[in-house]
């Protein structure tokens, strides 16, 4: 598969009364999909970690001990990343929540798989993942940018107020996980 192939081109995340459990489907631009049970309890360690991520994602303005003291190359390096927050934040606002979600993709396995945990994984020279690994031994990961959280975090807030669930009770610590690896690509 080739990097086009793979490349996100909608998300949808609701959920299934019958199955209580959220459903999030992941279309791909090569017109395949990738679908995924979320249950309460993975549903719960992953808006954790997305919290605690996006407040890492796009570093905030650097912040100055004395603006009197503060230097040239300091004030450009705060412009610098106001500018970047800037950019981010268009293209979060640019973000499509109101087209349906195309239906007709090719699902790339017979049925949904069921996701046991959620991870926030990173590996040196890549951007960090979220990791949905399922009880058939495989895992889904995607790519972490402030698009990505922003839009999982709002369909996750409008599908659990659906199905009644609280994800703000605080979190069972080994629910939690964040992998820091020293992996190579073979």
């Amino acid at each position: 598969m080739t990097q086009n192939e793979s490349a996100i081109e909608q998300i949808n995340l609701g959920f299934n009364e019958q199955e209580d459990r959220l459903l999030l489907k992941v279309g791909l631009a090569d017109k395949t999909e990738v679908a995924v049970w979320i249950t309460r309890r993975v549903s719960k360690s992953m808006w954790y970690l997305l919290q605690g991520f996006s407040n890492t994602v796009v570093p905030a303005a650097i912040e100055f001990a004395t603006p009197a003291i503060a230097t040239s190359e300091a004030k450009h390096q705060a412009i610098e990343s106001f500018s970047r927050e800037v950019s981010e934040q268009k293209k979060i606002d640019n973000l499509d929540f109101k087209s349906e979600y195309i239906a007709d993709r090719q699902s790339r396995s017979e049925a949904p798989m069921l996701a046991t945990q959620c991870l926030i994984t990173a590996m040196d020279n890549h951007p960090p993942q979220l990791e949905l690994q399922c009880i058939n031994g495989q895992s889904v990961k995607l790519a972490l940018t402030n698009e990505l959280v922003h839009a999982v975090t709002s369909m996750m807030q409008l599908a659990t107020r659906e199905a009644g669930w609280d994800l703000f009770i605080g979190a069972v610590s080994k629910e939690i996980s964040t992998l820091s690896t020293q992996q190579t690509l073979h």
